[in-house]
């Protein structure tokens, strides 16, 4: 008898285990018919999760701060160090509504128009209908390259027809280098920095959407 409550016991923990919501502080989970996000990128965009390609998301990810229930991450692409030739070489074809791709910090020395043909690459590759192209953060390191950057990004974002999401004013101070507390070393943004930086691209995303 003892026995057999304890299997009991052990069935029901189980269940409540498997009834559970998300965690403390995770995203809601997307109900169904939810818009299906795709997102390429680079350690911005991977960032802590323990497997990005596969949905395991981590909160310094800007991707956890832009779903909800109205918004899945369908998966994606994101390595760190990745330039853009490096996510034209990965990414392969995806189902989903919306792709956002955040790339472009670690083109150092590579002309725009590399960059530029990279990121149509992508585009082609993944397939998705409707690209949302960001901004990068600030790079305190060259706070002059991320803004050439991110002039170049909004004007490719414009000539292909694409939506556009501007640097969050809360992520930076004078519209140069990273807010105090926005980011860990002047590049990658802190949780704090992904919520402001998701919160950004998932507005315009529910835009598209």
């Amino acid at each position: 008898m003892q026995a057999m409550r304890r299997v009991w016991a052990g069935v029901l923990l189980l269940m409540a285990v498997a009834c559970a919501g998300p965690g403390p502080g995770e995203p809601p989970e997307a109900r169904p018919g939810a818009l299906q996000m795709v997102a390429v990128g680079d350690s911005i965009t991977a960032a802590d999760s323990p497997d990005f390609a596969a949905g395991d998301l981590g909160p310094g990810s800007w991707v956890w701060h832009a779903v909800g229930r109205d918004v899945a991450f369908a998966g994606g692409w994101a390595v760190w160090g990745a330039t853009t030739a490096d996510m034209a070489a990965g990414v392969e074809a995806h189902d989903g509504d919306v792709l956002v791709v955040l790339a472009g910090t670690n083109d150092a020395g590579v002309p725009f128009s590399e960059t530029a043909a990279n990121l149509r690459s992508v585009v082609r590759t993944v397939g998705v209908p409707d690209v949302v192209l960001s901004a990068v953060p600030p790079i305190d390191a060259d706070p002059a390259r991320a803004t050439r950057l991110n002039d170049d990004l909004a004007d490719l974002a414009e000539t292909e027809g694409w939506h556009f999401v501007v640097q969050p004013p809360g992520i930076s101070q004078d519209g140069a280098t990273f807010a105090p507390g926005m980011a860990s070393d002047g590049l990658h943004p802190t949780e704090e920095g992904a919520a402001v930086l998701g919160a950004a691209i998932g507005e315009v995303v529910r835009r598209v959407g």
